[in-house]
């Protein structure tokens, strides 16, 4: 069974959502506080986190970084009421795979989840090694060495970086990334991706001279 670990402060809305959830077939483990989350993560392995932002003793971006440490295979989203554009900025790049803000559909949110477990499970990484000149990566545990500089990379940024080594030097289409990777071109989701391509430059830089650059209105090129 999936488990799904839920960090939630709102007693109300933690119970309705992890009770939802379990109709529908999830193992959820509900944490009110990084306290007691803290515990949680030490003994117990989860397939993914559903993380609020305004907690009690601290924040989900808090979470997010205490994750990142002690699961970086486990992919969390963010669920929370704050939705200015800089707290979603942000959350991507902490690493989330989704931002969704309250009230939710709760149908989408498992729909969400569910495509992102698929992804976890290999289903779309295309090949177990990616090399191209000093850069080199594992697409199943996803991990990117670039020179002598080694990242345990996210899901999005797994899947991009996968599409850029597939065809270094040549043109990767704007329109292409979207649709396989975000699953929609609104202009979150074009902010978001700008977000993860911009984290692959950083990691470029500090063990090679390759980059991914910019096409005008066309998409990228990773020379």
């Amino acid at each position: 069974m999936v488990k799904i670990l839920l960090v939630e402060d709102d007693k109300s809305f933690g119970y309705v959502l992890t009770e939802y959830m379990k109709l529908k077939g999830y193992s959820v483990f509900w944490k009110e506080s990084i306290s007691k989350l803290m515990e949680s993560i030490a003994n117990e392995n989860y397939d993914l986190a559903i993380l609020d932002i305004n907690l009690k003793d601290g924040s989900g971006y808090d979470v997010a970084n205490i994750l990142r440490k002690e699961r970086p295979e486990m992919p969390f989203i963010f669920l929370t009421a704050r939705d200015l554009k800089i707290d979603q900025l942000k959350g991507y790049q902490l690493g989330a795979e989704e931002y969704i803000t309250k009230p939710i559909d709760e149908e989408i949110l498992l729909a969400k989840i569910s495509v992102i477990l698929s992804r976890k499970k290999g289903k779309t990484p295309i090949g177990e090694r990616l090399q191209w000149n000093s850069i080199s990566l594992d697409s199943v545990k996803r991990e990117l060495q670039v020179g002598e500089q080694q990242y345990h990379l996210t899901e999005k940024e797994n899947l991009l970086m996968s599409a850029f080594l597939i065809t270094p030097n040549k043109l990767v289409l704007r329109k292409d990334i979207l649709q396989e990777i975000w699953e929609n071109q609104d202009e979150f989701s074009r902010n978001s991706m700008d977000v993860y391509i911009s984290r692959l430059r950083k990691y470029l830089s500090q063990g090679c001279e390759s980059t991914i650059r910019n096409v005008h209105g066309k998409g990228f090129v990773l020379e």
